[in-house]
């Protein structure tokens, strides 16, 4: 049976509908719906089935979580959730060079990414720039297709994979790959942030930019001996670290945080209410009291009414729900609001 058509299969039994496929002229990836929620399936090897059950049981961060392996006879089918963003490869040729803040903060959540791995022992072994996604402000390693688990014992990898250019040159057989080869490969797509050049067939021009030069540099050795050992000691010596750590140290000491400005915000809100009963009492007869009241509640009160339902409706809507009737339900809310004030 062709591993396609056991796939298909495989997707159905479990109750997954295929809406179609995530990259054009290619089967899989593939989206699929279940329950009302987006998925992305992805055909896998029965080699890759250690390593993806370790990811199923052991999430790592800034990573798509898996949902489910399904295993046949000649494939298995890996089920993942959905990052909607754009790859690092997109952006840079749209956007050109990013600025060194913005490469500092992409550096390190990849490289907590590379920490958790190694802790699992497992290398990704294809570090690359249309491997990394950006969604939300932040960036997500994608495809373990190509990782495998580290080998004390062995020399050489089983499998020779990885992505010409940003590969370690262990990757092609001349030593067994490990965390050094993903800090290798992570050094080329900072590098590529930085210059705005992809890699090439010449050689590989590192930036001039102090003091990234020096880091990926040392990153990119062609000896791991060389290199940074660990994720740890290479996210320990990008710039800027100590200074970020000591603004947000002196922000929480002069700054409040948002629990307490909420907080604040709410017993604002409750004393002015209080003030608002007590003028009441000064309003001559029960009609122009209750009138004084209403007033009030439309004015200030029933806003935060309206927020509070629709607060409520989001979290019992699915998204796709909420974004189509959002429209509608503030409409909806300004015309009451309107209307009251008018009859006020």
């Amino acid at each position: 049976m062709l591993p396609i058509v056991e796939a298909m299969q495989l997707l159905a039994a479990a109750d997954y509908q295929p809406l179609g496929p995530l990259v054009d002229q290619r089967e899989f990836p593939l989206l699929v719906k279940k329950e009302r929620v987006v998925y992305v399936a992805k055909l896998a090897q029965l080699a890759e089935l250690p390593v993806l059950e370790k990811l199923l049981v052991n999430p790592v961060v800034r990573m798509p979580r898996l949902r489910a392996i399904l295993p046949g006879q000649v494939c298995a089918v890996s089920v993942e959730t959905l990052i909607n963003g754009q790859t690092l490869a997109a952006y840079l040729h749209a956007n050109g060079p990013l600025p060194a803040r913005q490469v500092t903060q992409l550096a390190t959540e990849l490289l907590a990414t590379l920490q958790a791995l190694a802790q699992l022992g497992i290398v990704h072994r294809d570090v690359k720039l249309s491997n990394i996604m950006l969604s939300g402000g932040h960036a997500y390693l994608i495809d373990v297709n190509a990782a495998r688990f580290y080998q004390k014992q062995a020399t050489t990898d089983t499998r020779l994979l990885g992505t010409s250019g940003f590969a370690a040159p262990e990757n092609y057989g001349f030593a067994q790959t490990d965390q050094r080869s993903d800090l290798y490969a992570l050094g080329i797509v900072l590098n590529c942030l930085l210059t705005g050049a992809p890699p090439g067939p010449g050689p590989t021009r590192v930036t001039a930019l102090r003091p990234w030069n020096a880091i990926l540099k040392k990153a990119t050795a062609l000896d791991p001996a060389h290199r940074y050992q660990t994720a740890t000691e290479m996210l320990a010596s990008l710039p800027v670290n100590r200074p970020q750590r000591l603004r947000l140290f002196t922000a929480q000491r002069y700054w409040p945080s948002w629990l307490q400005v909420r907080r604040g915000l709410g017993r604002t809100y409750g004393l002015f209410w209080l003030l608002i009963i007590l003028v009441g009492f000064e309003q001559r007869g029960l009609a122009r009291q209750l009138d004084f009241y209403w007033g009030s509640f439309v004015l200030i009160g029933l806003p935060v009414v309206a927020t509070s339902c629709n607060r409520l409706l989001r979290r019992r809507w699915s998204l796709q729900q909420w974004q189509r009737r959002r429209g509608w339900l503030r409409a909806l809310e300004t015309l009451v609001i309107l209307f009251l004030l008018a009859r006020i």
